[in-house]
């Protein structure tokens, strides 16, 4: 790619619902105690979804205020790219196509990225890089909700890992040419071996829902609750594998894109990074030679999706961590597993 190639972030929108529940509230909820979900966990508090807080709904409304917000006209957007959930309102539905006639982007085509809760970072980087082969895209909005805090079976302990999950979204105008907030190289690293180790078995096409199901449920309120919810079909296994090659996995992809910056993970300012308890988190940021105080951590927030990475920045904004010209890296990971760095130089370009 021309280094002189430049594709910078505009402006951003970010939405988590207003409900929120304690780990005192949430304690009894899941069978842990408040403290482990507080000090293990990292969940001092996170946000509770209504009947509205879907995928699309909330990308649309990420979107809707965006363009408010920068007073952009919708009809100038050349591309829609929905890096979000793709377990959405519908089966069989792309969700930006929603997001594109909701805010009148009618000359922009649309389409939607499957890479789990790793969508974010994926998304920016797609999306420069198909900036950059194709001239017509001049701008381009990027955006993502995430809900799959409701497939999450709150009985089930071995899925424990997942009961930080909170319903969030966000949207982000990319601009060619722009040369602010720009957005540098990536690493992105898949590990397949974790590929059916959380699963929605039922409902897919290999088990599509049958009479037969209807009259099992009919009799087994148990049966009936599970359906719609994640199994683990090696829960067990899967925590012991997840324990020994998580952090290598995550520390595998910031190095990646730490190369193709030509820089040291050291060297990164500010890491905005997907939520995951505490002491993994800044255990990740001592083996990146990373300073504690260059992060941003969710503890009143949970694990809220795809938004994650670019939550964590706008709250290193606000309190003043993050200045112009530096180095940020939005970090994302999800179920797969599949893990995604992009870094993004903030403010003006240096």
């Amino acid at each position: 790619m021309d280094p002189n190639f430049k594709v910078g972030i505009v402006d951003y929108t970010l939405y988590t619902p207003e409900q929120t529940i304690t780990a005192e509230e949430l304690a009894p909820l899941v069978n842990v105690p408040a403290d482990v979900l507080r000090n293990k966990m990292g969940i001092n508090k996170k946000h509770v979804g209504g009947p509205d807080d879907q995928p699309g709904i909330m990308a649309t409304k990420c979107a809707t205020q965006l363009i408010e917000k920068t007073g952009f006209d919708p009809k100038d957007i050349d591309m829609i790219l929905y890096a979000g959930e793709t377990y959405a309102e519908y089966i069989c539905w792309t969700v930006a196509l929603k997001v594109q006639n909701e805010i009148g982007a009618e000359n922009a085509y649309a389409w939607d990225l499957g890479f789990r809760c790793a969508g974010l970072p994926l998304g920016l980087k797609i999306a420069k890089e198909m900036m950059y082969a194709d001239k017509n895209l001049k701008n381009v909005l990027v955006c993502g909700g995430n809900n799959n805090c409701s497939l999450v079976d709150y009985k089930d302990p071995l899925q424990s890992f997942m009961f930080n999950m909170s319903p969030g979204a966000f949207a982000a105008l990319l601009r060619r040419d722009y040369d602010q907030n720009l957005i540098l190289d990536s690493g992105i690293f898949t590990d397949s071996s974790f590929y059916d180790d959380v699963i929605g078995v039922t409902g897919g096409s290999l088990n599509p829902l049958t009479q037969e199901m209807v009259e099992e449920m009919a009799k087994d309120p148990e049966k009936t609750r599970r359906f719609s919810l994640l199994t683990l079909p090696d829960g067990a296994g899967m925590k012991k594998r997840l324990g020994e090659r998580s952090l290598p996995d995550f520390i595998k992809t910031v190095n990646l894109a730490c190369k193709r910056n030509g820089i040291q993970s050291s060297d990164i300012d500010f890491i905005g990074l997907v939520h995951i308890g505490n002491r993994a988190h800044y255990a990740l940021m001592d083996s990146l030679g990373i300073d504690h105080e260059k992060t941003v951590f969710l503890w009143d927030d949970g694990h809220c999706g795809h938004a994650d990475p670019l939550l964590a920045l706008n709250y290193g904004i606000k309190e003043g961590k993050v200045k112009d010209g530096d180095l940020c890296a939005l970090v994302g990971a999800g179920t797969g597993y599949v893990f995604g760095c992009t870094i993004v130089q903030w403010g003006k370009a240096q």
